[in-house]
């Protein structure tokens, strides 16, 4: 029996060594990544990828990245803003309830775009940026939560090294973990949906 608690003590320390250090790394990756990317500030754009949306339950994490958005316009890092993504893992299209609820927080409408094809992260990119040729923007960066932001920043550092990554910092997200406001997002709610899961 004592063989067994040492062994669950040794695997916890050994886990819990793993996940400070995995903490640290990101929180360092993190700081060096925003710091580049503020000194080339202001942009024309920021692109929030999109996060699927649960009327009865409200993702954090959704409410983290849309206030991330509108901090980082309100201080003039940013003219404009592309939230992006289609109706994936809930029958709602994440780039336009996202637009919706930026709005309704107070960042004008004619500065907030809604891209609403993208299926995943890598099209979250892809086609925001496409949208952003289109609207005359040149100057581009990416503004999410800091787990996206490192998984991103590492696979476009060399297939677009001019895109910049605006992650919010590890220790702030939780003073970002509010409720968002009640706001009517049925324009953003799709009829007869199928999870991409079940998709053919």
């Amino acid at each position: 029996m004592k063989s067994v608690f040492k062994f669950i003590f040794i695997f916890s320390f050994i886990l819990g060594g793993v996940l400070y250090i995995s903490s640290c790394h990101i929180k360092r990756n993190t700081i060096r990544i925003y710091n580049d990317a503020i000194s080339k500030a202001p942009y024309d754009v920021i692109i929030v990828p999109g996060i699927p949306y649960d009327t009865a339950n409200p993702e954090f994490m959704m409410s983290v990245r849309i206030r991330w958005a509108k901090l980082l316009y309100e201080k003039g890092v940013t003219k404009n803003i592309i939230f992006s993504g289609s109706a994936v893992h809930s029958p709602f299209i994440e780039g336009r309830y996202m637009k919706i609820i930026a709005d309704s927080l107070g960042i004008p409408s004619a500065h907030t775009f809604s891209e609403e094809s993208a299926l995943h992260s890598t099209e979250n990119i892809t086609y925001s940026l496409q949208m952003a040729n289109s609207l005359g923007f040149k100057k581009v960066a990416v503004a999410t939560d800091p787990y996206q932001s490192i998984f991103l920043s590492s696979m476009y550092e060399k297939i677009s090294p001019s895109l910049a990554f605006l992650p919010l910092s590890v220790d702030s997200i939780n003073s970002f973990k509010q409720l968002l406001p009640y706001v009517n997002v049925n324009a953003a709610f799709v009829q007869k949906f199928i999870p991409l899961e079940k998709r053919k």
